[in-house]
């Protein structure tokens, strides 16, 4: 019944494979999240990618870019450094021990924002062998430049693995101005949630080293947040461990619709929620449509294939649809390196359940 809501556009624009095709080394990455620069040019985000002629272990490298441009037609190009050389490596890099693994990030008077989490490596090894080490805030003060001319500018937003900032980000000015990141709060094992900090967008600036968070407690209230502290009352706005998703705000609904994998980690479907401002209580998490790579009946499914990385990017919507993508992996590496229908984003276009309207009087 889910799968059936979903429409796929159609193959010679839309499909996930003519959105990023593989070509200039590139050949397949997850995250996929979304920055528009301005009405014709967008940053893509990737995780982990594969690069050079074929997949393998020692073709994947830790992150890497796209810019997609539309005029009349649409072009994207691939960058990550070392391009084009026999020793590829992350776009944005860090110590030889960690690596940054890209979240959500925004455009603010010209200069583009992006967090990153650093990770590091732990001894489980395997699909999820890795943990958080920090998160990082990169600012690029000349986002409209080829990227390998970008100058780019690190600074710490938090440390450890119970904080993780940035697994979405909104700049919202008209409720005051400021920046909102959703930030996943994992201070129980068993009981993590997103929750939510901003800082006032005067504060957001090239040269700004530190900004001036406030949290959301549980009691509705903006309370001054320690960088890397966890603060044992933030509020939860969502359940689960969420660690991508987007938050966009749709006009027609007057309400902000949040997409993202299933908290449950089933793996199997996509959700959201919606809410009437960032900082309002949000819905529980519905299911928005089935990954079909996750049936029986689909040429690309295994036992082992799970998918995720599920994200709304606006800048692809027309209508009163809405446009995510998501990824593919699978817990046996041999899986990937052959079957390249897998990791990749994947793009699907479906209407919001009528649901997604809020009840009550429509504000931001």
């Amino acid at each position: 019944m889910l799968a059936s809501m979903c429409v796929r556009l159609c193959a010679a624009n839309t499909a996930g494979s003519d959105l990023f095709p593989y070509r200039q080394g590139w050949l397949g990455g997850d995250a996929a999240y979304s920055i528009p620069l301005d009405r014709s040019t967008t940053v893509w985000l990737f995780g982990d990618t594969f690069v050079g002629d074929r997949r393998s272990a020692n073709g994947m490298i830790h992150n890497s870019i796209a810019i997609r441009k539309c005029e009349r037609t649409c072009e994207v190009s691939y960058w990550w450094s070392g391009v084009h050389t026999s020793h590829p490596d992350a776009f944005f890099k860090t110590s030889k021990s960690n690596y940054f693994w890209p979240l959500d990030g925004f455009v603010h008077n010209g200069t583009l924002y992006v967090f990153l989490e650093q990770m590091r490596a732990t001894p489980e090894g395997g699909a999820f062998g890795f943990d958080y080490e920090s998160v990082k805030l990169a600012t690029i003060s000349n986002p409209n430049a080829a990227p390998d001319k970008w100058q780019i500018s690190y600074y710490s937003v938090s440390e450890g693995n119970q904080v993780v900032p940035g697994v979405a980000a909104v700049v919202d000015e008209t409720d005051g101005e400021w920046l909102y990141a959703f930030t996943l709060f994992r201070q129980s094992r068993n009981h993590p949630f997103v929750g939510l900090l901003r800082s006032p967008l005067d504060q957001v600036t090239p040269k700004a080293s530190h900004l001036r968070w406030q949290y959301l407690s549980s009691a509705a209230e903006w309370v001054k947040w320690t960088p890397s502290t966890s603060p044992p009352d933030a509020s939860e706005l969502l359940s689960g461990n969420i660690t991508e998703m987007s938050v966009k705000y749709h006009p027609q609904l007057h309400s902000w619709v949040a997409v993202y994998p299933d908290p449950s980690g089933s793996f199997r479907t996509a959700c959201y929620s919606r809410a009437a401002r960032v900082s309002d209580p949000w819905t529980t998490s519905q299911a928005l449509f089935a990954y079909p790579e996750m049936r029986s009946s689909d040429s690309r499914h295994t036992a082992s294939v799970f998918c995720y990385a599920a994200k709304e990017h606006p800048e692809l919507e027309s209508g009163n649809k809405v446009a995510i993508t998501y990824a593919c992996n699978s817990f046996k590496e041999a899986e990937i390196f052959r079957d390249l229908r897998l990791y990749r984003p994947e793009l699907v276009v479906t209407h919001l359940p009528a649901s997604a309207v809020p009840v009550g009087t429509p504000h931001r």
